[in-house]
């Protein structure tokens, strides 16, 4: 969000020994950041600020149909996904584009166009602030959920150095979702084609963090019951939802706001995004408070109007 913001003390920790060290001797509160697209920021953190770095980058193991990848805390998330697209490794280039850390990708069990890194991930280290010993933790240890997971849940208690993904060799898209419908009966298809209709899909619907700070997708998307879903339908026909388990339904967190009125709305240094409604944005000079103040307003139009409580996909972050 390009927020200002000062740590007061900051630490970067390159090996597993100086991770212990480090958390052995500071077992007081500390906010371990990945790359910071994520978070929504205070302008000062008084607790010490950790960031992993772990550039590893390799595979480990392989067969006929998967190759298993161990991948540093720090390696860039769409680095990654180039890197395994380049070398004919299926599974991850539905979640081209996203931005951030690989060590952030399991916190919010990153997602996109029908693909979740829970489908790929085969376990994660991390340091144990509650044991105090490094621990590799299964897919299924993970606990992980929309949007959620175990790292999430107790936040601050684990300290991710590195992932290990199980990534296809052969062919296994998935294109059931929105523009990658299109290409689900083309011939040959390649998985290059495949992330670069990803990130021309994202680039044209998402400013570019860059240009225009903002942490991506705000608000996850909210699963009510069925039941209510066609309630909702009667009253908005044009109601955009999606099948999410038995009995659930989901609905697209854009589309609620956009219907509310509010694309494109502005308060003071933050606006929602005038072509993604679900987006935040810095329109410069903005602080958390700006940030905070604009989702509370946004939320409140969304109750007021639908019934629905929406809920935030980024992290704010209190000191």
């Amino acid at each position: 969000m390009a927020l200002p913001c000062v740590a007061e003390q900051f630490f970067e920790l390159s090996s597993e020994q100086a991770i212990s060290d480090f958390f052995y001797a500071h077992p007081e509160d500390v906010l371990i950041l990945g790359g910071g697209s994520n978070v929504v920021l205070p302008p000062v953190i008084q607790r010490p600020v950790v960031q992993v770095v772990n550039h590893t980058l390799e595979c480990i193991a392989r067969d006929l149909d998967h190759v298993v990848v161990k991948v540093g805390a720090s390696v860039v998330w769409d680095e990654l996904v180039a890197w395994a697209v380049e070398n004919s490794y299926y599974g991850l280039e539905n979640l081209s584009l996203i931005p951030g850390s690989v060590g952030a990708a399991p916190v919010q069990n990153i997602g996109a166009y029908g693909v979740e890194l829970k489908d790929v991930l085969k376990s994660v280290r991390a340091f144990d602030r509650v044991q105090r010993v490094f621990v590799d933790l299964s897919n299924e240890r993970c606990c992980f959920g929309y949007r959620d997971s175990i790292f999430k849940r107790e936040c601050g208690r684990y300290v991710i150095s590195e992932v290990v993904l199980r990534l296809a060799r052969k062919a296994q898209f998935v294109l059931e979702y929105g523009e990658l419908k299109t290409l689900s009966h083309e011939a040959n298809l390649s998985l290059s084609k495949v992330r670069d209709t990803v990130i021309g899909v994202r680039s044209a619907k998402l400013p570019d963090p860059k240009v225009i700070p903002n942490t991506g997708s705000f608000f996850k998307n909210p699963v009510i019951s069925r039941s209510t879903c066609e309630v909702l339908k009667q009253r908005f026909p044009s109601l955009v939802c999606y099948p999410a388990g038995e009995g659930s339904m989901k609905l697209a967190a854009g589309w609620l706001i956009e219907n509310a009125g509010l694309k494109g709305y502005v308060q003071g240094n933050a606006s929602v995004h005038d072509k993604q409604a679900l987006v935040l944005t810095n329109q410069g000079g903005a602080q958390q408070q700006d940030i905070i103040r604009l989702a509370s307003y946004v939320e409140d139009k969304i109750k007021d109007l639908y019934g629905i409580e929406l809920e935030q996909e980024p992290i704010l972050i209190r000191d």
